[in-house]
């Protein structure tokens, strides 16, 4: 489960950086978890970007696994992209995500969730809240 909060903060690293040298970000709240769901879960266009966004993330996972350096590049690029359709709130919350303490009973929570929220995603086309 930790690889997959990891990944997700991997994929989305650089478009994250780039939001938090624009802005302070702060710690993310339920609140606005479900703020970003009802956003995204309002758009079939972005439900499919966000499917498309953990599947990159699997690919990504595949490819830093078999040292192809190349392709990780050029799919964390793409993720970038996609996670920039998504809009500003998702920015700001993964942005915001970076700094969560995965250790702490609030980050392993999270980590549960991101998980369950990524696959119920991609069964049903429909994302839900990390927490």
């Amino acid at each position: 489960m930790t690889r997959k909060i990891v990944r997700i903060f991997a994929i989305l690293g650089p478009l994250t950086a780039s939001v938090q040298a624009q802005e302070s970000v702060s710690k993310p709240t339920k609140a606005d978890a479900v703020k970003v769901v009802k956003i995204i879960s309002a758009d079939k266009t972005k439900i499919g970007t966000y499917c498309k966004l953990a599947d990159l993330g699997d690919e990504i996972d595949k490819a830093r696994s078999a040292g192809d350096n190349g392709k990780v590049e050029r799919l964390s690029k793409q993720a970038d992209d996609l996670g920039k359709t998504l809009g500003p709130e998702f920015i700001r919350l993964n942005a915001g995500l970076e700094d969560v303490d995965l250790q702490s009973k609030g980050g392993r929570k999270c980590q549960q969730n991101s998980t369950s929220s990524t696959n119920y995603a991609r069964r049903s086309n429909r994302p839900t809240a990390f927490w």
